[in-house]
């Protein structure tokens, strides 16, 4: 599915609000460009409504139903057009009502996001918002919004509910009330953490509950809620959208294991980018074609439906070069997204989650050593995979200790570092090294002497084979003892613990090396980590000529009976504060071998329909490709 969610934040400074809107152009350009779906505002940032409403306060400068119209013109082109209501920014509500202000636990102040008001006729760049706390009256104000929208428009496609979760704890005075009454202590940050998240859950369900009330299947989404670390609001939605715009957050390794880690849920979803060249907003801001159309192939290769990030400009016309770009995406993602629905990742690699900034760092590396993977977590069986791996600070239940020996014992190989390791694996922590950054010895490629870890180790015991040895520093840096400009340097000796040991199917490094990567992007680390892995682990699938942006991503389809690989490269850069994709290389003579254990009919190149020679032999499927760019989709039945 191809989407589009149409922001429409828009000043009251602002005159002839749709003035040069019109229905038949609107639906022309949303069936040219090819939108299956776009979201479009009954109330923004501003705190204005689009429609007509006895709640809220029409935009001042808007004289006509402008989300009805908007409605009937993409419905009028075959697509979908659910409704966005702003939730937690919404200025004229935070101007009008003090009460309703989100108030931070530590400071006591109102939570604002950008600038900080009162606001001031000065030069201003970038958001000044207010956050607003959708307990007490606001809660009550936004389930009003609600059944308005719902009385006055067929919400059969959907509801999407912006800025739902910024902080974690609220002690406006309706908060604090409501904490007495449950018992809870508004001065204690874990009490009011409990309470922040009972109301959040509780609205949702309110909220969802009359959405339903009006049209029982109706999608209906909280941004926000679609955060890793935040499981207890995952139930709560109908469905995933994923925001990372890889130009201003996250980069393009962000958003994969995000779709890996929602696609467990059984549930839709769907990755959003923006047409933007930075972040929200931007107008006049563009991306470049093929940057958008690799942001499109690289959702569809992760099973995930595409959403593209616009606005509106206030005279309510489509922007004629945005939906150029747009369409020339869609256009390529409308011939292959058929190969990415229903299927699944096909891997034997899983990535076991810790919940912190180390399972980035793990899935950056994956990706660079062009590694298909699945997310596993807590009760998640792994007995079908070969490997899995336990990145830094995972925390083990009894239960997962026993399934995790299981596990090893039953040929599977197990790959943690840090603090993820307990004494049944065979290796025994003693404590941390208590070194602020120390050093690892382990020769690779021109590197001889000890590097940098970017971090320090633990030391453990063990009776397995040694890889890598630690060299700690002469002392840790302080204002009183330091050496030069950076960090103190290594002693000559290595230290008596390991820097990396492997023990039976267990290989641990000792550093939290997935965090330190993921913090600093270390050749030398980078290096280092792939050579273990390769100590243990035997690749699924083998890539000659695909540099280290290649990306790789594998998926079998049960119900079709194929398998469909993507190749991706696009090696991104760094322009002023955007990461972007300006290059596209043409690679040749690219080789793939994979591990498949069945019969192959055919290999193809999809969409234009191209049959590849291959040859299968001892288990191993092995095929050319002798050019490719951007994206490569390689069908095999």
């Amino acid at each position: 599915m191809k989407c589009v969610h149409l922001d429409f934040h828009t000043s009251p400074d602002i005159e002839n609000i749709g003035v040069d809107f019109n229905k038949e152009e609107f639906t022309k350009t949303v069936k040219d460009a090819k939108v299956d779906l776009m979201t479009v505002f009954a109330k923004c940032h501003h705190g204005y409504s689009y429609y007509p409403t006895k709640l809220g306060t029409v935009h001042p400068n808007l004289k006509f139903n402008l989300l009805q119209e908007e409605i009937d013109a993409i419905h009028a082109a075959g697509a979908k057009a659910p409704i966005y209501i702003t939730m937690g920014w919404s200025k004229l509500d935070a101007d009008q009502h003090p009460e309703w202000h989100h108030i931070d636990f530590f400071t006591k102040q109102p939570v604002y996001f950008g600038s900080k008001p009162p606001y001031t006729d000065v030069p201003l760049r970038g958001c000044t918002w207010t956050t607003l706390c959708p307990v007490g009256g606001y809660k009550k104000y936004l389930e009003d919004i609600t059944r308005e929208v719902c009385e006055q428009f067929d919400v059969s496609d959907g509801v999407f509910y912006d800025i739902c979760f910024i902080k974690d704890a609220c002690v406006c005075d309706s908060c604090k009330a409501g904490m007495k009454d449950m018992g809870l202590d508004p001065e204690n940050f874990d009490d009011a953490r409990k309470y922040f998240r009972i109301k959040r859950i509780e609205l949702m369900k309110d909220l969802t509950g009359i959405v339903h009330e009006y049209k029982k299947d109706a999608p209906v989404f909280y941004n926000g809620g679609a955060d890793m670390n935040r499981p207890e609001y995952h139930p709560y939605q109908t469905h995933y959208e994923l925001e990372d715009l890889p130009t201003a957050w996250g980069g393009y390794d962000l958003m994969p294991i995000r779709a890996k880690y929602f696609e467990k849920y059984g549930k839709i979803f769907w990755g959003m980018t923006g047409k933007f060249h930075h972040s929200w907003g931007e107008f006049g801001g563009f991306k470049n074609k093929d940057a958008l159309k690799y942001e499109c192939a690289d959702m569809i290769s992760i099973g995930a439906s595409m959403s593209v990030g616009d606005q509106l400009h206030p005279c309510g016309k489509l922007d004629e070069s945005t939906y150029s770009v747009m369409g020339y995406a869609f256009d390529y993602a409308d011939k292959i997204e058929k190969y990415s629905e229903n299927t699944k990742a096909y891997t034997d690699i899983a990535l076991w989650m810790s919940h912190s900034d180390s399972d980035i760092g793990c899935s950056k590396i994956l990706q660079i050593m062009q590694l298909e993977y699945d997310i596993v977590e807590v009760g998640d069986d792994i007995s079908k995979y070969s490997c899995v791996v336990l990145p830094d600070r995972v925390k083990f239940s009894d239960d997962d200790k026993k399934r995790l020996c299981e596990f090893t014992a039953n040929g599977g190989k197990i790959i943690t570092s840090a603090e993820s390791i307990f004494d049944e694996l065979g290796i025994k922590m003693i404590k941390h090294s208590g070194s602020d950054e120390d050093f690892i010895s382990c020769e690779i490629d021109e590197i001889k002497t000890p590097f940098l870890s970017y971090s320090s180790a633990y030391v453990t015991e063990s009776e397995g084979e040694v890889l890598a040895k630690v060299h700690a520093p002469y002392f840790n840096r302080t204002y009183e003892h330091f050496c030069g400009h950076k960090n103190t340097p290594f002693k000559l000796q290595s230290e008596e613990y390991p820097a990396l040991v492997k023990k039976g199917n267990v290989l641990y490094f000792a550093h939290p090396v997935f965090e330190a990567y993921n913090k600093s992007g270390s050749y030398a680390l980078e290096r280092y980590i792939k050579k273990g892995f390769e100590k243990i682990y035997s690749k699924q699938i083998e890539i000659e000529n695909l540099p280290s942006c290649g990306r790789v991503r594998f998926r079998k389809s049960e119900e079709k009976g194929f398998y469909a690989l993507h190749l991706l490269y696009a090696p991104p850069v760094n322009r002023g504060n955007v990461c972007l994709l300006e290059d596209f290389p043409v690679l040749s003579n690219v080789k793939v071998k994979i591990k498949l254990d069945q019969n192959i009919k055919s290999v193809k190149s999809e969409p234009d329909g191209e049959n590849i020679p291959f040859v299968c032999e001892n288990g191993i499927l092995s095929f050319d490709i002798p050019k490719m760019q951007l994206h490569k989709l390689i069908i095999i039945e």
